[in-house]
């Protein structure tokens, strides 16, 4: 598997850690906002619960197995009435796709492979604090950033 990929993003959906209960808090907001969770709809939410990456339309489309048919245009149609209702955030990235995200996640730097365009989590606390650090010493209440660091993958 190359670096940086998960075997969520290879289409295991096993659960991770708190992944249950964040399900069922996605369900819960979809019930409240009137939204009824086809089984379509709920396998294409469960591609995004799983991932570690923001996978676009088409990649989300990948992860859905074989055996769970959703169409291409229920996948996009799913995506954008779910942004709209504030459930998932649509990210456009350097290589002009749009990717997708559960929304309610903590804020989260992305390392972007500008040889691949790969685009990776990077999940750093240590590095978060800073983040913190530097709007306090400035001033300011840190309620969210974005942090795109680009970088060539090292020679293999």
């Amino acid at each position: 598997m190359p670096a940086g990929r998960s075997a969520a993003m290879e289409g295991d959906y096993s659960t991770r850690p708190g992944a249950d209960t964040a399900f069922e808090s996605v369900e819960r907001l979809c019930g409240s906002l009137g939204i009824t969770l086809t089984r379509q709809r709920r396998i294409v939410l469960e591609v995004l619960q799983q991932a570690t990456d923001h996978p676009c339309a088409t990649e989300i489309r990948r992860r859905i197995s074989r055996k769970r048919r959703v169409a291409l245009a229920t996948v996009y149609r799913t995506l954008n009435m779910l942004t709209e209702a504030g459930i998932l955030k649509r990210s456009l990235f350097s290589d002009g796709r749009a990717r997708y995200e559960i929304l309610g996640r903590r804020a989260h730097p992305h390392l972007i492979d500008v040889t691949t365009g790969e685009i990776v989590e990077v999940d750093d606390e240590d590095l978060a604090r800073q983040i913190e650090k530097v709007a306090q010493r400035l001033g300011y209440r840190l309620v969210d950033f974005h942090l795109k660091i680009l970088g060539a993958g090292a020679a293999k």
